[in-house]
This record gives structure tokens, sequence and C-alpha cells, in this order.
């Protein structure tokens, strides 16, 4: 289902909140927040830190009183978004991390090869699938394919993990089995 406001869905609708926060970036030197590292523009809008916040809030609204929430961010906002998830009652679990294989090339330093999923709980923590106890690591690894599309085994890592949570992806692109989408850019 795709989600089209925030402010009218019920408490408990949701376990799980998956997002992918469309972080402001100003790389290769341009104070532009809508550029990448090449210099060419972003396809998508970007949101200001109290923005992101904001929609965190709003769908954390909608989560009961246990809750997961797994929270894409980059490096320059690896403090910020936990910050901003602490601030709404949850505690960091595990940072997971994502290496890219390739990277994205840094304007003048070192190439950022890798981007942070952060796996944090609100209340207590729910317990994971029993058959997929240990087997999860917290580093894996898929190539990127594009811009900001993030990568085909974190939804896996997720499903495997909670497999019978009622989820929600935030900044969703595209629809997904099983879960409810909330973005400007659904298809």
């Amino acid at each position: 289902m795709i989600v089209s406001d925030l402010n009218n869905i019920p408490c408990g609708s949701y376990d799980l909140i998956y997002a992918d926060p469309p972080w402001k970036q100003s790389k290769g030197g341009k104070k532009s927040v809508r550029k990448n590292s090449s210099g060419k523009p972003l396809d998508y809008p970007v949101c200001s830190l109290d923005e992101i916040k904001e929609h965190l809030r709003l769908a954390t609204n909608s989560t009961g009183e246990n809750s997961i929430l797994f929270l894409w961010t980059i490096d320059k906002y690896l403090f910020e978004a936990q910050q901003i998830a602490e601030s709404l009652g949850y505690k960091l679990h595990a940072r997971m991390i994502w290496d890219k294989v390739t990277g994205i090339p840094a304007a003048f330093t070192v190439r950022y090869g890798h981007e942070y999923l952060l796996y944090m709980y609100k209340g207590k923590l729910t317990p994971v699938a029993k058959d997929e106890r240990g087997k999860i690591h917290t580093v894996f690894r898929e190539r990127v394919t594009k811009h900001s599309k993030k990568p085909e085994i974190a939804y896996e890592i997720i499903e495997r993990l909670y497999p019978d949570l009622k989820k929600i992806e935030m900044y969703a692109r595209n629809t997904r089995n099983g879960w409810d989408s909330f973005g400007n850019e659904v298809a």
C-alpha cells in the first residue's frame, strides 16, 4: 500500500520503519545541496535535519510501544542520524555497514566506499526470527547500481530477521510486497 499522509496513520499500524532520508549534500567543493560528487544535480529533493526528524516522528507515532528502525545514513550524518533516532526514543542495537565495492569519489580526499544502516529499537528489542539468529553479518557487500539506490540485500536482511512484522519504507521509490511505502517518488 502507498501511504500518502503520515499524519493519519493509527498507532500500532507498523512494527518496523525502514528509512533512507534524502540527506542534504554539498560535495565536490560546491555549495549547492542538490549536487552529487560529480557536480551534477541530484535527481531528487533533499530534506533538512528538522524535516527528516519530523517525518521520522510521524512514522514513529504509527508504531506501538516496541518497534524497530533501520535508518540509512552517510558518514557525514552518522552522529546526527543516531541523535535524531534517540530523540524519538530509539536505542542503537548495531551499526551495519554496506560495503559499496567501488564507492563514491570524494572531492579531494578519500573514496567513501560505505554507508551505514543503523539498526535501532524502541521499547524492548523485538526478537529476530529464530532461524536467523547469528546468521546476519553487520557488514554486507553489494555493488552500487545507481546514485542513492540502496542494495537489495538490505531488504532481504530485514525480511529474514523480521518476516512477520508490519513494515513501512520511508522515502521509498518503489513498492515492495509485504511493505507499505511512503515517498514522493513511489512508483
